[in-house]
Protein backbone atom coordinates (compact mmCIF):
# COMPACT_ATOMS: atom_id res chain seq x y z
CA UNK A 1 0.00 0.00 0.00
CA UNK A 2 1.14 3.58 -0.94
CA UNK A 3 2.23 5.43 2.37
CA UNK A 4 0.87 8.80 3.10
CA UNK A 5 2.74 12.05 4.47
CA UNK A 6 1.50 14.26 7.18
CA UNK A 7 2.83 17.68 7.16
CA UNK A 8 3.28 18.82 10.84
CA UNK A 9 3.69 22.03 12.84
CA UNK A 10 7.35 21.90 14.10
CA UNK A 11 6.75 23.23 17.97
CA UNK A 12 7.10 20.52 20.17
CA UNK A 13 3.32 21.16 21.58
CA UNK A 14 1.51 21.85 18.25
CA UNK A 15 3.67 18.54 16.92
CA UNK A 16 2.46 16.29 19.73
CA UNK A 17 -1.26 18.04 18.92
CA UNK A 18 -0.71 16.54 15.39
CA UNK A 19 -1.30 13.30 16.96
CA UNK A 20 -5.00 13.53 17.16
CA UNK A 21 -4.95 14.29 12.94
CA UNK A 22 -2.65 11.18 12.38
CA UNK A 23 -5.08 8.78 14.18
CA UNK A 24 -7.98 9.92 12.05
CA UNK A 25 -6.18 9.71 9.07
CA UNK A 26 -4.49 6.03 10.17
CA UNK A 27 -8.44 4.59 11.13
CA UNK A 28 -9.32 6.20 7.57
CA UNK A 29 -6.47 4.30 5.87
CA UNK A 30 -5.96 1.13 8.20
CA UNK A 31 -2.65 -0.39 7.45
CA UNK A 32 -0.76 2.17 5.34
CA UNK A 33 2.01 3.38 6.48
CA UNK A 34 2.21 7.32 7.76
CA UNK A 35 5.52 9.17 7.68
CA UNK A 36 5.52 12.62 8.92
CA UNK A 37 7.64 15.85 8.57
CA UNK A 38 8.70 18.04 11.15
CA UNK A 39 11.23 20.13 12.73
CA UNK A 40 14.64 18.82 14.69
CA UNK A 41 13.38 19.15 18.22
CA UNK A 42 10.20 17.58 17.52
CA UNK A 43 11.11 15.01 15.09
CA UNK A 44 12.31 12.60 18.17
CA UNK A 45 8.65 12.28 19.84
CA UNK A 46 7.53 10.63 16.29
CA UNK A 47 9.04 7.27 17.30
CA UNK A 48 6.94 7.10 20.12
CA UNK A 49 3.64 7.69 18.07
CA UNK A 50 1.64 5.16 17.46
CA UNK A 51 0.91 4.34 13.69
CA UNK A 52 3.74 6.87 12.10
CA UNK A 53 6.15 5.09 10.23
CA UNK A 54 9.18 7.30 10.22
CA UNK A 55 9.98 11.66 10.43
CA UNK A 56 11.44 13.61 8.00
CA UNK A 57 13.00 16.92 9.47
CA UNK A 58 12.86 20.47 8.00
CA UNK A 59 13.73 23.74 9.49
CA UNK A 60 11.33 24.87 12.81
CA UNK A 61 10.01 27.88 10.74
CA UNK A 62 10.12 25.96 7.26
CA UNK A 63 12.81 28.03 6.19
CA UNK A 64 15.21 26.32 4.31
CA UNK A 65 16.25 27.39 0.68
CA UNK A 66 14.86 26.80 -2.53
CA UNK A 67 17.53 24.19 -3.48
CA UNK A 68 16.86 22.38 0.34
CA UNK A 69 13.70 21.84 -0.21
CA UNK A 70 14.33 20.84 -3.96
CA UNK A 71 16.55 17.87 -2.41
CA UNK A 72 13.83 17.17 0.78
CA UNK A 73 11.02 16.84 -2.23
CA UNK A 74 13.66 14.75 -4.31
CA UNK A 75 14.00 12.40 -1.54
CA UNK A 76 10.13 11.75 -1.01
CA UNK A 77 9.76 11.53 -4.60
CA UNK A 78 11.29 8.15 -4.25
CA UNK A 79 8.74 7.48 -1.65
CA UNK A 80 5.79 6.87 -3.81
CA UNK A 81 3.50 9.15 -1.32
CA UNK A 82 -0.39 8.44 -2.14
CA UNK A 83 -1.42 11.88 -0.55
CA UNK A 84 0.30 14.86 1.78
CA UNK A 85 -1.74 15.93 4.58
CA UNK A 86 -1.04 19.85 4.78
CA UNK A 87 -1.44 20.24 9.08
CA UNK A 88 0.79 23.63 8.82
CA UNK A 89 -1.14 26.56 6.35
CA UNK A 90 2.23 27.53 5.16
CA UNK A 91 3.60 28.17 1.60
CA UNK A 92 6.77 26.96 1.91
CA UNK A 93 5.62 23.77 3.31
CA UNK A 94 3.12 23.34 0.36
CA UNK A 95 5.88 24.03 -1.75
CA UNK A 96 7.40 20.71 -0.60
CA UNK A 97 5.02 17.86 -1.99
CA UNK A 98 4.00 20.09 -4.74
CA UNK A 99 7.70 19.98 -5.89
CA UNK A 100 7.87 15.74 -4.87
CA UNK A 101 4.57 15.57 -7.22
CA UNK A 102 2.57 14.11 -5.03
CA UNK A 103 -1.12 13.39 -6.36
CA UNK A 104 -3.24 14.86 -4.08
CA UNK A 105 -2.29 17.64 -1.54
CA UNK A 106 -4.49 18.44 1.37
CA UNK A 107 -5.09 21.22 3.31
CA UNK A 108 -6.65 25.20 3.83
CA UNK A 109 -5.06 27.16 1.53
CA UNK A 110 -4.78 30.65 3.94
CA UNK A 111 -1.98 31.61 2.00
CA UNK A 112 -3.81 31.49 -1.17
CA UNK A 113 -1.76 28.28 -2.18
CA UNK A 114 -4.54 27.02 -4.57
CA UNK A 115 -2.40 24.83 -7.07
CA UNK A 116 -0.09 23.98 -4.33
CA UNK A 117 -2.90 22.58 -2.34
CA UNK A 118 -5.63 20.98 -4.50
CA UNK A 119 -7.62 19.07 -2.36
CA UNK A 120 -9.71 21.79 0.10
CA UNK A 121 -11.59 20.55 3.17
CA UNK A 122 -15.40 21.00 3.36
CA UNK A 123 -16.07 24.76 4.48
CA UNK A 124 -13.04 26.11 3.40
CA UNK A 125 -13.63 29.53 2.57
CA UNK A 126 -15.17 30.00 6.06
CA UNK A 127 -11.55 29.35 7.34
CA UNK A 128 -10.23 31.85 4.64
CA UNK A 129 -12.60 34.59 6.18
CA UNK A 130 -12.15 33.88 9.57
CA UNK A 131 -9.69 37.27 10.29
CA UNK A 132 -8.23 37.92 13.37
CA UNK A 133 -7.66 35.58 16.43
CA UNK A 134 -7.96 32.05 15.85
CA UNK A 135 -11.96 30.87 16.38
CA UNK A 136 -11.71 27.10 17.22
CA UNK A 137 -8.53 25.17 18.93
CA UNK A 138 -5.84 24.48 17.24
CA UNK A 139 -6.16 20.46 18.22
CA UNK A 140 -9.76 20.68 16.13
CA UNK A 141 -7.97 22.92 13.14
CA UNK A 142 -6.04 19.89 12.38
CA UNK A 143 -8.49 17.15 13.04
CA UNK A 144 -10.79 19.36 10.49
CA UNK A 145 -8.16 18.79 7.91
CA UNK A 146 -7.82 14.63 8.31
CA UNK A 147 -11.74 15.43 7.92
CA UNK A 148 -11.69 16.69 4.63
CA UNK A 149 -13.57 19.41 6.74
CA UNK A 150 -16.72 17.07 7.31
CA UNK A 151 -18.08 17.27 10.90
CA UNK A 152 -17.57 14.51 13.59
CA UNK A 153 -20.93 12.38 13.84
CA UNK A 154 -23.39 13.27 16.73
CA UNK A 155 -21.19 11.49 20.03
CA UNK A 156 -17.98 11.39 18.07
CA UNK A 157 -15.13 12.27 20.09
CA UNK A 158 -11.60 13.50 18.63
CA UNK A 159 -8.98 11.36 19.61
CA UNK A 160 -6.32 12.67 22.12
CA UNK A 161 -2.87 12.86 21.49
CA UNK A 162 -0.67 9.86 22.47
CA UNK A 163 2.81 8.99 22.95
CA UNK A 164 4.11 5.52 24.23
CA UNK A 165 7.58 5.03 25.89
CA UNK A 166 7.88 1.06 25.88
CA UNK A 167 7.83 -0.70 29.29
CA UNK A 168 11.36 -1.98 28.09
CA UNK A 169 12.13 1.31 27.09
CA UNK A 170 11.44 2.61 30.69
CA UNK A 171 12.82 0.09 32.63
CA UNK A 172 16.18 0.41 30.98
CA UNK A 173 16.07 4.12 31.42
CA UNK A 174 15.46 3.40 35.64
CA UNK A 175 18.30 1.34 35.35
CA UNK A 176 20.80 3.36 33.72
CA UNK A 177 19.80 6.19 36.19
CA UNK A 178 19.75 4.11 39.39
CA UNK A 179 16.06 4.88 39.67
CA UNK A 180 13.91 3.19 42.68
CA UNK A 181 10.19 2.42 40.89
CA UNK A 182 8.88 2.24 44.81
CA UNK A 183 9.71 5.76 45.05
CA UNK A 184 7.64 8.84 44.01
CA UNK A 185 8.80 11.26 41.58
CA UNK A 186 7.18 14.67 41.21
CA UNK A 187 8.00 16.18 37.61
CA UNK A 188 8.89 19.85 37.32
CA UNK A 189 8.47 21.75 34.31
CA UNK A 190 9.17 25.35 34.92
CA UNK A 191 9.79 26.99 31.02
CA UNK A 192 11.64 30.56 31.57
CA UNK A 193 12.06 32.48 34.68
CA UNK A 194 10.78 35.36 31.93
CA UNK A 195 8.12 34.21 30.24
CA UNK A 196 4.83 35.53 31.47
CA UNK A 197 3.51 31.90 31.11
CA UNK A 198 5.68 30.44 33.94
CA UNK A 199 5.22 30.63 37.53
CA UNK A 200 7.52 32.19 40.19
CA UNK A 201 10.29 30.31 40.86
CA UNK A 202 10.03 30.29 44.36
CA UNK A 203 6.50 28.67 44.37
CA UNK A 204 7.71 25.72 42.56
CA UNK A 205 10.54 26.37 45.13
CA UNK A 206 7.94 25.87 48.20
CA UNK A 207 5.97 22.52 46.36
CA UNK A 208 9.38 20.89 45.83
CA UNK A 209 10.38 21.48 49.37
CA UNK A 210 7.10 20.30 50.35
CA UNK A 211 8.03 17.09 48.51
CA UNK A 212 11.52 16.30 49.48
CA UNK A 213 10.28 16.56 53.06
CA UNK A 214 8.05 13.66 52.32
CA UNK A 215 10.23 11.57 51.11
CA UNK A 216 9.69 12.16 47.07
CA UNK A 217 11.82 12.57 44.55
CA UNK A 218 11.91 15.81 42.49
CA UNK A 219 13.05 16.09 39.18
CA UNK A 220 13.60 19.43 36.83
CA UNK A 221 12.55 18.82 33.49
CA UNK A 222 13.32 20.45 29.99
CA UNK A 223 16.00 22.07 28.03
CA UNK A 224 18.25 24.78 28.09
CA UNK A 225 15.24 27.16 28.45
CA UNK A 226 14.60 25.88 31.96
CA UNK A 227 18.25 25.51 32.76
CA UNK A 228 18.67 28.74 34.96
CA UNK A 229 15.62 28.84 37.14
CA UNK A 230 16.74 24.63 37.71
CA UNK A 231 20.04 26.47 39.01
CA UNK A 232 18.34 28.73 41.09
CA UNK A 233 16.29 25.83 42.63
CA UNK A 234 18.95 23.55 42.99
CA UNK A 235 21.42 26.29 45.14
CA UNK A 236 18.35 25.96 47.41
CA UNK A 237 17.16 22.43 47.49
CA UNK A 238 20.13 20.67 46.38
CA UNK A 239 18.22 17.21 46.75
CA UNK A 240 16.72 17.47 43.08
CA UNK A 241 17.85 16.22 40.12
CA UNK A 242 18.19 18.13 37.20
CA UNK A 243 17.55 16.52 33.96
CA UNK A 244 17.47 19.89 32.02
CA UNK A 245 21.29 18.77 30.04
CA UNK A 246 18.80 15.95 28.52
CA UNK A 247 20.52 15.71 24.92
CA UNK A 248 16.76 14.82 23.34
CA UNK A 249 13.15 15.47 23.77
CA UNK A 250 12.37 11.98 23.60
CA UNK A 251 14.62 11.55 26.84
CA UNK A 252 12.52 13.75 28.14
CA UNK A 253 9.72 11.70 27.85
CA UNK A 254 11.38 8.62 29.69
CA UNK A 255 11.58 10.86 32.31
CA UNK A 256 8.10 11.87 32.42
CA UNK A 257 7.06 8.87 32.19
CA UNK A 258 8.78 7.53 35.07
CA UNK A 259 7.07 10.45 37.17
CA UNK A 260 4.12 9.74 39.19
CA UNK A 261 2.76 13.00 38.87
CA UNK A 262 4.07 16.44 36.58
CA UNK A 263 3.40 19.95 37.17
CA UNK A 264 4.06 22.40 34.19
CA UNK A 265 3.28 25.60 32.73
CA UNK A 266 2.17 26.37 29.36
CA UNK A 267 4.51 25.02 27.00
CA UNK A 268 5.40 21.95 24.82
CA UNK A 269 6.73 19.77 27.62
CA UNK A 270 3.40 19.69 28.61
CA UNK A 271 1.78 18.93 25.97
CA UNK A 272 3.94 16.07 25.56
CA UNK A 273 3.95 14.97 29.11
CA UNK A 274 -0.05 15.08 28.91
CA UNK A 275 0.14 12.86 25.87
CA UNK A 276 2.36 10.11 27.57
CA UNK A 277 -0.49 9.69 30.00
CA UNK A 278 0.76 10.91 33.24
CA UNK A 279 -1.07 12.80 35.53
CA UNK A 280 -0.61 16.49 34.95
CA UNK A 281 -1.40 19.58 37.18
CA UNK A 282 -0.96 22.93 34.59
CA UNK A 283 -0.66 26.43 35.71
CA UNK A 284 -1.66 28.27 33.27
CA UNK A 285 -2.54 32.36 32.58
CA UNK A 286 -5.90 33.62 32.47
CA UNK A 287 -8.47 31.69 29.66
CA UNK A 288 -5.89 29.77 28.19
CA UNK A 289 -6.79 25.96 28.98
CA UNK A 290 -9.71 25.24 26.48
CA UNK A 291 -7.65 27.04 23.47
CA UNK A 292 -4.26 26.40 24.21
CA UNK A 293 -4.02 23.43 26.35
CA UNK A 294 -3.94 19.55 26.27
CA UNK A 295 -6.91 17.64 26.17
CA UNK A 296 -6.08 14.33 27.50
CA UNK A 297 -8.66 13.36 30.12
CA UNK A 298 -5.85 13.45 33.17
CA UNK A 299 -4.63 16.52 33.21
CA UNK A 300 -5.39 19.27 36.02
CA UNK A 301 -6.03 22.97 34.73
CA UNK A 302 -5.15 26.13 37.29
CA UNK A 303 -6.13 29.51 35.86
CA UNK A 304 -6.78 32.79 37.43
CA UNK A 305 -10.62 33.46 38.18
CA UNK A 306 -12.56 33.83 35.46
CA UNK A 307 -12.97 37.27 35.98
CA UNK A 308 -9.85 38.28 35.48
CA UNK A 309 -8.87 39.51 31.83
CA UNK A 310 -8.08 36.96 29.54
CA UNK A 311 -5.10 39.40 28.70
CA UNK A 312 -3.64 38.73 31.59
CA UNK A 313 -1.62 36.04 31.07
CA UNK A 314 0.97 36.23 34.23
CA UNK A 315 0.14 33.29 36.71
CA UNK A 316 0.88 35.02 39.91
CA UNK A 317 -2.84 34.41 41.11
CA UNK A 318 -2.18 30.79 41.15
CA UNK A 319 -0.96 29.92 44.94
CA UNK A 320 0.96 27.42 45.97
CA UNK A 321 -1.91 25.73 48.09
CA UNK A 322 -3.78 25.39 45.15
CA UNK A 323 -1.29 23.58 43.42
CA UNK A 324 -0.55 21.13 46.41
CA UNK A 325 -4.26 20.36 46.70
CA UNK A 326 -4.73 19.98 42.96
CA UNK A 327 -1.32 17.61 42.91
CA UNK A 328 -2.91 15.30 46.20
CA UNK A 329 -5.93 15.14 44.76
CA UNK A 330 -3.82 13.67 41.13
CA UNK A 331 -2.06 11.36 42.95
CA UNK A 332 -5.26 10.09 44.80
CA UNK A 333 -7.34 9.65 41.94
CA UNK A 334 -3.99 7.96 39.64
CA UNK A 335 -1.13 6.48 42.04
CA UNK A 336 -3.39 5.90 45.38
CA UNK A 337 -0.49 4.13 46.57
CA UNK A 338 1.69 7.02 47.08
CA UNK A 339 -1.92 9.46 48.37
Amino acid sequence: MRPILVFCLPAIGDFVRCHSAIQIIAEKFPGQPIDVITSPIAAPLARLMPHVRKAWIVERHWNPGLGQRARLAHQLRKENYQAAYLLTSSTKAALVPWLAGIRERIGYPRELQFGMINRLPADWWRAMLAFGPRKTRLFEQVCSIALLGRKPAEGTTLPAPRLVVSADELANWRLRHGVDPARPVLALYTSEAVDLRSWPVERFLTIARDHVARGWSVWLVGGPRERETAAQIRAQLPEVIDFTSTPDVSEAMCQVAASTVFLGVDGGISHAAAAVGVPCVLVLGSNRSYPHGPVNEQVTFLEPPISTPSWVEDTRAITEERVLEALAAAVRKYAPQFA
